[in-house]
């Protein structure tokens, strides 16, 4: 049976903001595509919680919600899938190339 995405997941470390209601968390990456991320964080986000995430790299922001939070892994680290609001194929700036036709 072939997984059905909206769009494809690229592997990419990549430095990243995110907040809530307090200071900024700083995270990176760990797989990326145009409506979301797998991000590794030092806080344990938990499911639900709506996030702002900025990418330094290109400047830009949006909100995000976690849609599951992973187990601590042995670098300190938890596993956070999260959904952007909407498709944000500019936030990834030129780490993120669509699949030709």
């Amino acid at each position: 049976m072939k997984e059905q995405r909206r769009s494809r997941r690229i592997l990419a470390s990549i430095p990243i903001e995110m907040q809530s209601d307090g200071e900024p968390e700083s995270a990176l990456t760990a797989v990326i595509n145009l409506n979301g991320a797998l991000i590794l964080s030092a806080v344990n986000w938990p499911t639900g919680s709506d996030l702002r995430i900025q990418n330094p790299e290109t400047e830009l922001h949006t909100l995000a919600r976690v849609v599951w939070c992973g187990n601590q892994d042995a670098t300190g680290s938890y596993k956070l899938g999260v959904e952007f609001q909407a498709s944000a194929p500019e936030f990834w700036g030129n780490r993120y190339v669509p699949e030709r036709p």
